[in-house]
């Protein structure tokens, strides 16, 4: 069996294992398999694509954010939305980089306008739905956002742009990681117990793997 299926078939156990660690309210199976999904991933992405450091490092800084975000606590919360910002600037920047111009002029582009409208909406809606909850958290939660935001407004430039079948993935990845995330701020700021539990998880896993079809591809 090729390394890459083998790798894709961890993945995909390590992925399973969570969400089922998950539901059956399994603590251990849920943080030791939330350990290796990452790994798992860069492991898959090494097999089959010529990937760039610089893609391989926006993954170790998902894996971190992914180690920090399992014991409770604001601390280590802020630290596992600082892997995750570090992420989301790679991932913008090698998105950019593929466009070819800086983010100013993507934002002037005709197609850039009803991306930019929705997308930017749902940032000011969550923004002014969470800010109250936020308290000292507010500064780093909403530059997170707004980077987030930016990554989901790129990937959908691009599927717009390009219409290919990967573009395509990139843009749905893009997404259901501004969707996880939202959830995710949910949990913690809006709700006073956890409303969303495994979907968390079944939304960031495809995500990772939607995105990198795309990023492990071109760089």
């Amino acid at each position: 069996m090729q390394s890459k299926t083998l790798f894709l078939l961890f993945f995909l156990v390590t992925g399973i294992s969570n969400l089922s660690g998950q539901v059956l309210q399994i603590g251990l199976l849920a943080h030791a398999s939330k350990a290796l999904i990452i790994p798992s991933l860069m492991g898959y992405v090494w097999s089959c694509y010529s990937p760039s450091r610089l893609y391989l490092i926006a993954l170790f800084f998902s894996w971190l954010g992914d180690l920090f975000l399992i014991p409770e606590g604001s601390q280590f919360f802020v630290t596992g939305i600082a892997a995750f910002w570090l992420t989301q600037i790679i991932y913008c920047r090698l998105m950019l980089k593929h466009l070819g111009e800086g983010l100013l002029r993507q934002l002037k582009k005709k197609k850039a306008l009803l991306p930019l409208l929705l997308l930017g909406g749902y940032l000011c809606f969550m923004l002014l739905l969470m800010s109250p909850q936020l308290g000292p958290l507010q500064v780093p939660v909403s530059l997170y956002a707004a980077t987030l935001t930016v990554t989901g407004f790129l990937g959908v430039l691009i599927a717009l742009e390009k219409e290919t079948k990967t573009a395509l993935y990139l843009a749905s990845g893009c997404l259901l990681f501004v969707i996880s995330d939202s959830m995710i701020a949910f949990d913690a700021f809006y709700f006073k117990q956890k409303v969303f539990g495994p979907w968390v998880m079944a939304t960031y896993i495809p995500a990772q793997f939607l995105i990198a079809t795309f990023l492990a591809k071109k760089y």
